[in-house]
């Protein structure tokens, strides 16, 4: 019998219930400054890539040390940098501070996890949280980045 995770029903649920919650607190959110919403993406951005790099197949390579915990330093000072730029807003505040918080969780699931399997949901929980984390960027007024024709 196979099972859907329930994990990432789970987050879709919650964050559908801050987003709900935010809406009906009725804070006053108020923009953030370009500076902020372009800082706190590139951070997000880079630790998509970082997640990215980690999910390719080096088929050949024989790393040099264990690629997990590679992802786990080289995403802390981003996670870091999050932290030091979060809303000023209560409730988008408390829903940042909880997916920073779930993220330095699956950080620590990263590095400590004996199984490959549990870090591999440990880094879809990282995708998850980054997604979720855009969103409230949105109920912020911090515009979507286009994508870059090459």
């Amino acid at each position: 019998m196979h099972t859907k995770p329930l994990l990432p029903s789970l987050l879709l649920a919650f964050a559908a219930g801050i987003t709900a919650q935010a809406h009906a607190a009725g804070d006053d959110a108020t923009p953030l400054s370009p500076q902020t919403c372009q800082s706190v993406r590139h951070e997000l951005d880079a630790m998509g890539m970082h997640v990215r790099e980690a999910r390719t197949d080096r088929a050949g390579e024989a790393p040099a040390s264990d690629p997990y915990q590679t992802l786990a330093l080289e995403l802390e000072t981003h996670l870091a940098a999050l932290q030091a730029s979060l809303p000023v807003q209560a409730t988008q505040r408390a829903q940042a501070s909880v997916l920073l918080s779930d993220m330095r969780d699956a950080l620590v699931l990263i590095r400590g996890a004996t199984h490959r399997e549990a870090r591999l949901l440990a880094v879809q929980r990282l995708e998850d949280d980054q997604r979720l984390y855009n969103r409230v960027l949105d109920t912020l007024g911090c515009a979507t980045p286009r994508p870059t024709a090459l």
